[in-house]
């Protein structure tokens, strides 16, 4: 894969055109990853970059960077389904979504829509209506790419998408990027402009970011942060005097990293297992503390937002229409619970989200306590699935609940993560988690950067 990237002729025509051999090279993984493509129109936004690029017009980094979209964001001329076939008669939309739009203004050119979970409403990322992508780090036995960014995440690694941008309710960017050894980002709530974006849960969700490392993400980051005009609901500054105001991160030495307790203990698979507590070590023999402690309050978030009912009870609120009408269209694995939402008590769902306030501000605490620059668990508790093992509902609900367990505190406490595959040079099904504080983005992404750098360099 990273073979084929390097012999790409070194313009943005030859760079775009070489993704698009590489999404034909792929024929069934890619066509069921991809539901829509625009090779034409492609090429010659690349040419037209080319020439601007030789005139001395290079707006960003990105330029002819190649971009995929998941089918839950507005891109002009195409239906924003969702995955569904509820929406796929629905009118094409008639401009891009702000960050489409943003990310394209910066160059990046736009290749294709790809495939998701109906809805976002699961994270293994089966879908039978558009077919459900798989992972392409098993070469034999077809396993989930996850989701809900199932077909993002395989556009990244197939090397036919440079960036994908996604959404991210309870992990749905970083549990694919995980089972497909790419890097799933997800910010602070409000970072990213959202206006164009077909919601799940608002309360939840955000767009996200899928590439091949952290560094790239980070510079997409930087370029969604100079473009776009949303406002960050805490600003992504810090006082002088707080802990994590302490300049540039250069080297993972003097990183402060805080592991919770059994956090690899019961359900988590032994080889994650194994591969995380390497991880650790490699991180502590190059300088960074590790700080072994309770951290109750990522459980308790979880159990928050499940018995307050959060996400079923916005879903009904948004489906509800659709659902009177068009309810035996839905996915049988997705309709029924956001039906369920229509049970949810008031004071459930309004007890559920004061507690997660109180959740939040609890973490915020215990990392200032003992000034850590982040969190680190596992991304995902287990291997990606076999699809044919997933087909009665016990075995899928099953599977979904133990792919999100360790991804969706950081929606439910409104924090920025990141999965990272450790060794870029051997990437694999099991991802690195890396969770920071709200509004401290660009920290975040500083420290994701200087370890992936470490877990690669040894």
């Amino acid at each position: 894969m990273q073979q084929d990237r390097q012999q790409r002729p070194n313009t943005h025509e030859g760079h775009v055109r070489g993704c698009l051999a590489l999404a034909d090279a792929h024929g069934p993984a890619a066509q069921v990853a991809l539901l829509q493509r625009r090779d034409d129109a492609a090429l010659r936004e690349a040419a037209a970059w080319d020439v601007l690029g030789r005139d001395g017009v290079s707006p960003s980094p990105l330029v002819g960077k190649t971009l995929a979209v998941k089918a839950c964001f507005d891109v002009a001329g195409w239906i924003t389904h969702a995955g569904s076939r509820v929406l796929a008669d629905d009118p094409a939309a008639t401009a891009d979504a702000p960050i489409v739009s943003a990310l394209r203004g910066a160059g990046a050119v736009l290749v294709a829509q790809t495939n998701m979970t109906e809805f976002a409403y699961g994270a293994l990322g089966l879908n039978d209506t558009f077919g459900t992508p798989s992972t392409p780090l098993y070469t034999h036995g077809e396993r989930v790419s996850g989701g809900s960014t199932s077909g993002g995440a395989v556009a990244v690694a197939l090397g036919i998408a440079d960036v994908s941008l996604g959404s991210d309710t309870s992990g749905s960017a970083r549990i694919p990027a995980a089972f497909c050894g790419v890097v799933g980002f997800k910010p602070s709530r409000g970072r990213y402009a959202d206006a164009g974006m077909l919601n799940l849960s608002p309360s939840f969700d955000v767009p996200g970011i899928v590439t091949s490392s952290a560094a790239t993400c980070r510079q997409v980051d930087a370029v969604l942060m100079h473009r776009l005009t949303a406002e960050v609901d805490t600003p992504d500054t810090v006082d002088p005097a707080d802990w994590s105001s302490r300049g540039t991160i250069s080297t993972a030495d003097g990183l402060r990293l805080v592991v919770p307790e059994n956090i690899t203990g019961d359900g988590v698979d032994p080889s994650i297992a194994d591969t995380f507590d390497k991880w650790i070590a490699t991180l502590a023999h190059a300088g960074a503390l590790v700080i072994h402690m309770p951290m109750t309050c990522l459980g308790e978030a979880s159990a928050a937002a499940r018995e307050g009912g959060i996400i079923p009870a916005e879903a009904f609120m948004l489906h509800r229409e659709r659902l009177q009408a068009l309810g035996h269209m839905y996915d049988q694995r997705v309709g029924p619970r956001i039906a369920a939402g229509a049970d949810v008590r008031a004071h459930d769902y309004a007890n559920g989200l004061r507690r997660l306030n109180a959740l939040a501000q609890k973490y915020a605490a215990e990392l200032t306590r003992v000034r850590a620059d982040a969190v680190l668990t596992p991304s995902v508790a287990i291997l990606p699935p076999r699809i044919a093992d997933l087909q009665t509902m016990d075995a899928y609900m099953a599977a979904n609940m133990q792919a999100f367990r360790l991804t969706e505190y950081a929606n439910r406490l409104d924090l920025p993560s990141i999965s990272v595959p450790g060794d870029l040079a051997d990437r694999r099904p099991i991802g690195l988690l890396i969770t920071g504080r709200r509004g401290h983005d660009s920290r975040l992404l500083d420290v994701a950067v200087q370890i992936e750098r470490t877990l690669s360099q040894h």
